[in-house]
Parts: C-alpha cells; structure tokens; sequence
C-alpha cells in the first residue's frame, strides 16, 4: 500500500510542475516510472552509490554495488552495461553508463551526452529515464539537450540528489 500511495504522490507532484521531465531521485519517482528503461551515468570514483543510482541500487537488492566491488563495473568512461532489473522497479531494463573520474565531468560532459544518446539510439528503447552521474551539479545544464534528442521517447531526467530521498 505504502508503495502505490508513493507512486500517488509522485504523479501528483510532477503534474504541479506542469510536465516538466525534471524528476526527484526519490522511491517514488522510481516506483511510478512508466519506463522501458531507466539510463544511468556512473563516474569511477564515486562511491557510496549515490542519487537514484543508489535507490535503484537498493532496489536491486544491492546488486549494482555487489558488481562494482567485484570490478565488474567500473564506471570507466566509455562502459556500456545493460542488466534486468527483474520486476523490483517497473523498467525492466537498466543501462548504466561509464563516464570516469567526477573531477572531469564538466569537460568530457559533451562526449559523454553524445555516446548515451548514440547508445540510447542502437538500443531503441521507446520510453527512457534518464540520470546524469552524481554528482550531477552542472551537468543538469544538458537537460535540454537530452530532452532534444530523445523527444517523446524521454519519460523524465532525474534531477539532483537530494537530502533524505529515501
């Protein structure tokens, strides 16, 4: 019950903003996600998990983090993963992207933009939501371009990590 009343409150808070596609990093957002596929950037050397990388996370039981400690995922710039979130959030599948150190963000934004997209593209995932990696500060910026690009395909951007998303 706690769960669809979240969900509730999520669609309600997204239609007080007129539509935006800007979305919290909060369970709720994540449990009403009408989404084929969620697209999440990963830096390197970010860790704990963070924003909704780290709900989806727990989510998945701690699957994610499990991988990145066995250094199967890394989060170089230029990694590719797709798993099964295997019904514990309604996308059934997550792309996580490597975009590298976190001190580099804002120089490699570009490329990194361009090559989920281009990703995005080969998949042809028909309805996306999509994360920069935390910490996201000035990459929200190419929101716009995001939103651009994937047009009716982007189901929402998850905005900033904010205090007490769980």
């Amino acid at each position: 019950m706690a769960k669809k009343q979240r969900a509730e409150d999520a669609q309600v808070r997204s239609e007080r903003r007129g539509g935006e596609r800007l979305l919290e990093p909060t369970l709720a957002h994540v449990d009403a996600l009408a989404a084929d596929a969620v697209v999440i950037g990963l830096c390197s050397d970010v860790r704990p998990l963070a924003g909704v990388l780290g709900i989806i996370d727990w989510r998945l039981c701690g699957r994610v983090s499990r991988l990145v400690e066995r250094g199967v995922i890394t989060g170089a710039a230029g990694e590719q993963i797709l798993m099964p979130t295997l019904g514990r959030i309604p996308a059934p599948r997550l792309f996580l992207v490597g975009w590298g150190r976190a001190a580099i963000l804002a120089e490699q934004a570009e490329a990194r933009v361009h090559a989920t997209l281009a990703m995005l593209d080969k998949a042809h995932q028909q309805r996306v939501a999509f994360a920069f990696p935390e910490p996201a500060g000035d990459l929200l910026s190419w929101t716009d371009h995001v939103e651009r690009h994937l047009g009716e395909r982007l189901v929402g951007v998850f905005g900033a990590d904010p205090v007490g998303a769980l």
